[in-house]
C-alpha cells in the first residue's frame, strides 16, 4: 500500500468509497512536502486539486488589496482544503500557507469528480465538509460585524483553545497568528491578552496560552 493510499484508507473518505473507491481516487493522489512558510495554492489560482493534511499545519488565509490579512482557518492532520475550487472548477478562494514543515496528500481534482459520480456515499461526505466551511465562514462574518477587537479576540480564543489546545490545555499559538485570524493589530491583540493575563483569565507565555476562566472569555465573546 503507498503511502498516499494509507492516509486515504485513514481519512473519512474510506467509509464512503470503500476499497474499490480508494483504488481509484489513489490513481490521482499524491504525497506532497512543504517547508515552513511555503505555499501550497495562493488565492485566486485554479482549483486543480483536493489536499489532506497528513502532518504539519497549514493557514487558510485572504489578502485584501490594500494588503490587510485575515486568517479564515488553520488546518491540521485530518482536514481536507482546496475543495471548492476543485468541486466547482472556479479559482481558489484563499491562500493555503504552511505554517511548520507539512505533509499533505493531494487528490487530483478529476479524479475526485469521478469518484463523486460513481460513489453516492461520497457526496454526502462532501456535503457535510461544506456545510462545517459554511458554519465556520457565517461565525467569522458574524464576528467581524457584531462584536468589536475585544469581542472577536475572545470568541476566536475559545474557539481555537476547543479545537486545537494540548492534552495540559495549552494552546500554541502566536500573537500574530492571532491578530491575523481577528483582523486586527498584534498591538491590540497583545493588549487585551495582558489584560486578561492581569485578571487571572489567562495565562500568557512565548507563542502559548491557557485559558483559566472559559465563563470570563464567553461574556466577553457574546456581549455586543
Amino acid at each position: 500500500m503507498s503511502q498516499a493510499n494509507q492516509i486515504l484508507s485513514r481519512s473519512i473518505l474510506a467509509v464512503a468509497l470503500g476499497e474499490e473507491g480508494l483504488s481509484t481516487i489513489e490513481r490521482g493522489a499524491t504525497r506532497v512536502k512543504f517547508r515552513a512558510n511555503e505555499v501550497v495554492f495562493f488565492q485566486d489560482d485554479p482549483g486543480d486539486a483536493i489536499y489532506i493534511v497528513e502532518e504539519g499545519r497549514i493557514e487558510i488565509s485572504v489578502v485584501s488589496a490594500n494588503g490587510k490579512k485575515l486568517t479564515l482557518n488553520e488546518m491540521r492532520p485530518g482536514d481536507f482544503l482546496g475543495e471548492i475550487a476543485a468541486l466547482d472548477g472556479g479559482l481558489r478562494t484563499a491562500t493555503a500557507t504552511s505554517l511548520s514543515t507539512s505533509v499533505l496528500t493531494k487528490i487530483d481534482a478529476m479524479a475526485f469528480k469521478e469518484c463523486l459520480q460513481e460513489h453516492g456515499p461520497l457526496g454526502v461526505v462532501i456535503i457535510e465538509i461544506l456545510c462545517a466551511r459554511l458554519r465556520w465562514v457565517s461565525q467569522q462574518v458574524e464576528d467581524l460585524a457584531l462584536h468589536d477587537i475585544e469581542g472577536r479576540l475572545a470568541s476566536k480564543l475559545l474557539l481555537l483553545h476547543e479545537k486545537f489546545a494540548d492534552d495540559h490545555g495549552i494552546l500554541h499559538v502566536s500573537q500574530n497568528e492571532l491578530a491575523d485570524f481577528i483582523g486586527g493589530t498584534r498591538e491590540s491583540t497583545n493588549k487585551f491578552l495582558r489584560q486578561w493575563q492581569q485578571n487571572g483569565v489567562i495565562e500568557l507565555s512565548r507563542r502559548s496560552i491557557r485559558v483559566c476562566k472559559h465563563d470570563k472569555l464567553e461574556g466577553i465573546s457574546t456581549a455586543v
